[in-house]
C-alpha cells in the first residue's frame, strides 16, 4: 500500500507539499489562446485634444468629465462652469478647484460665488455640496475686486466647522486675500485649490 509518509511533507508520487505555495508559481499562456492587448496610450494625441478647467490636463475633445480630476469639460447645468471647450469662460481671472467633488467654479467679475449648502443663497454651489454636512448652509463667499484680487470671507454669524486657507482658520466676516496655489478648506471634509489666470493654467 503507498501513501504520504507521515511528517515528512512528502507523498506518493514524490511532491514535496512545501512547494504548494502559490507565491512560487508563475503564470503561462496557453497554446491557441491570445495574449490580451496592450494599454490603450496615454493621454490623447497631440493636438487632437482640450484642456480640462480644473486641473489643465489634456484630454480628449469628445471628453464630458476629466478622467484625472473628474471637473466637468463642456457646457454643463451651472452658469460658472466651463465653456464646451473645456476652458474657462474669457475674462475669468480666478478658478476654484474642487478636486474631491468634481466641480471647478469660476470667480466671475462682479459676480460674487456664495459657497455653502443653501441653494437660494449659494446658487452655484449647493447642488454640489449639499450632501457635505460639514460645510454649512451660508459658508463662505469668494470675489473679485477691480484690482483683479480675489478674496474670501467666512459668513458674518459664523460656520459651525470653520473655514481654513492653507491650514490658518478665518474668522467670521473677515476678508481674506487668495493667492495662485492656496487651498481653500469649508469644514472639515471639503477642500478647494484656487487657480488664477496668469499665474498658471485654470
Amino acid at each position: 500500500m503507498t501513501g504520504a509518509v507521515l511528517g515528512t511533507g512528502v507523498d506518493d508520487v514524490g511532491r514535496d507539499d512545501a512547494y504548494d505555495d502559490l507565491d512560487d508559481w508563475e503564470p503561462v499562456q496557453p497554446e491557441g489562446v491570445p495574449a490580451p492587448a496592450p494599454p490603450p496610450p496615454d493621454g490623447p494625441a497631440a493636438g487632437s485634444g482640450v484642456r480640462c478647467p480644473g486641473c489643465a490636463a489634456l484630454v480628449p475633445s469628445a471628453t464630458v468629465r476629466c478622467p484625472r480630476c473628474l471637473a466637468r469639460i463642456g457646457s454643463g447645468e451651472r452658469g460658472r462652469e466651463s465653456d464646451g471647450g473645456g476652458r474657462v469662460p474669457a475674462g475669468t481671472p480666478a478658478v476654484l478647484y474642487f478636486d474631491t467633488l468634481a466641480l471647478s467654479l469660476p470667480v466671475l467679475p462682479g459676480e460674487p460665488l456664495r459657497l455653502g449648502r443653501d441653494p437660494d443663497w449659494a446658487p452655484d454651489s449647493a447642488g454640489s455640496l449639499r450632501e457635505q454636512t460639514t460645510v454649512s448652509r451660508r459658508h463662505a463667499g469668494v470675489s473679485l475686486d477691480p484690482d483683479g484680487t480675489v478674496w474670501v470671507t467666512e459668513e458674518t454669524g459664523g460656520t459651525l466647522n470653520g473655514t481654513w486657507v492653507n491650514g490658518t482658520p478665518l474668522l467670521p466676516g473677515e476678508r481674506h486675500r487668495l493667492r495662485h496655489g492656496d487651498r481653500l478648506r469649508l469644514g472639515r471634509a471639503v477642500g478647494c485649490t484656487v487657480r488664477l489666470a496668469g499665474e498658471g493654467l485654470c
